[in-house]
């Protein structure tokens, strides 16, 4: 495989040598389908159309069988834009301009590897078999981590893709060989609308808290930043959501246990996506293109938030958002719902700034939540908000009472909101 790419790129002789100097900071990107995006690349900024000084690299395991995003995956590092015959993006787009503007001083690459309708019992978990009922989407962990993965894959957990070009392993690799020194520098996940329909749901806490573990381990990084993207309340059935009526408390599960998990760890963050116009009246598990840029740049704002030490407290909401039940305080800082409002608390720069504006959005939102002690967080309030809410230690385990409660106060906050809101 040519490895000469990253030279070539045009970018490249625009960075300083204090930017060579430093190490690549790589991102990892991954989950299910509102991480592989469907954003239209039509409707992005022209700054924001091809962006060859932040390095990109995805892989869409629908290349195994030739499916409709086989094409946009990648052979080697290029340019950060929309992929594929349909030009389609996700957050990496905003997330990779916003951090470049916070990071100057080093080079972006990301990573991405996102496969919709997954879920991390079948699919995502370190060391699965292969899954008999939807081949194509099986050991999603190896495909992610490659030679980096130290689970054994024998008998019945054999590798299903053997031969399959992994990815992150690949990448590393390739910077390496190019003479560059490389810091992983997060892990940022979208991904859980799938267990929100069935019973694991309530196994998604301790499967989230295993999947962070286990990447950890396996890159080691043991504190690596984490970002997760709560999943939607366009969900529930009283929004218009496609989840059948009854099956209220599998999303409240989920979105409970993504706050959780953020609050136990100093290390992870979570980001609102509430706010977010979906795709289409009939498509309410997906997003609208505005609403991918916006969820971009409230994933650099975690990020950068994380990457300071900044205290959970530091930025407190100033959107109407409430608290929920037991957990306490889970408001998130950033936008009240309105319209074409300001950026993020990254002094991003003028392009990150335009990407967000372009979104008809209220940008990212500062940093963080005055976070909780209790496990159980829940939504914020009527009022709407933006941003991220960075997690804090010391919250009560999972199987705590404070857990429940909050999970019952969360069923009690379900939004009950018209359709078509904007995003922001």
């Amino acid at each position: 495989m040519k490895r000469s790419c990253i030279a070539m790129l045009a970018g490249v002789m625009s960075l300083s040598a204090s930017a060579m100097a430093q190490p690549v900071k790589v991102f990892v990107l991954a989950g299910q389908s509102n991480m592989v995006g469907f954003g239209v690349g039509a409707d992005l900024p022209p700054e924001l159309r091809s962006q060859p000084d932040i390095w990109y690299d995805h892989y869409n395991p629908d290349a195994r069988e030739g499916g409709p995003y086989a094409s946009a995956t990648s052979t080697d590092w290029g340019a950060l834009e929309p992929k594929g015959d349909a030009r389609r993006y996700g957050p990496e787009i905003t997330f990779g301009r916003a951090v470049a503007a916070a990071f100057p001083e080093q080079r972006i690459a990301i990573v991405k590897v996102a496969q919709g309708g997954t879920n991390l019992v079948d699919h995502w978990g370190r060391g699965l078999p292969p899954d008999p009922e939807v081949l194509y989407k099986s050991q999603l962990y190896h495909t992610l981590l490659g030679s980096l993965d130290s689970a054994t894959y024998t008998g019945d957990r054999a590798l299903l893709y053997p031969d399959e070009v992994t990815r992150l392993d690949g990448a590393l690799a390739r910077l390496e060989s190019e003479g560059h020194d490389v810091e992983i520098a997060a892990l940022i996940w979208m991904q859980g609308e799938n267990e929100a329909g069935w019973s694991a749901a309530f196994r998604y806490g301790d499967a989230l808290r295993g999947f962070i573990a286990a990447a950890r381990e396996d890159l080691r990084v043991p504190d690596l930043p984490v970002v997760l993207g709560r999943i939607s309340d366009n969900l529930y059935p009283a929004n218009g959501g496609p989840i059948a009526a009854g099956r209220e408390a599998n999303i409240d599960a989920v979105r409970a246990a993504q706050v959780a998990v953020a609050d136990e760890d100093p290390r992870v963050a979570w980001v609102d996506t509430d706010d977010f116009t979906p795709r289409a009246p009939d498509d309410a598990y997906h997003f609208d293109s505005a609403a991918y840029q916006v969820l971009g740049q409230r994933f650099a704002d975690a990020y950068i938030a994380l990457a300071s030490g900044e205290s959970t407290s530091s930025a407190s909401s100033t959107s109407s958002a409430g608290s929920a039940g037991a957990g306490g305080a889970s408001a998130t800082a950033g936008s009240s719902g309105s319209a074409g409002g300001g950026s993020g608390a990254t002094g991003s720069s003028p392009a990150a700034a335009a990407a967000t504006g372009s979104a008809g959005a209220g940008g990212g939102g500062a940093t963080a939540t005055t976070g909780s002690a209790g496990s159980g967080a829940g939504p914020a309030g009527d009022g709407g908000s933006g941003g991220c809410g960075c997690g804090m230690a010391g919250g009560a385990g999972p199987g705590s009472t404070a857990a429940a409660l909050g999970l019952a106060a969360l069923a009690g906050l379900r939004r009950r909101r018209p359709r078509g809101r904007q995003a922001g």
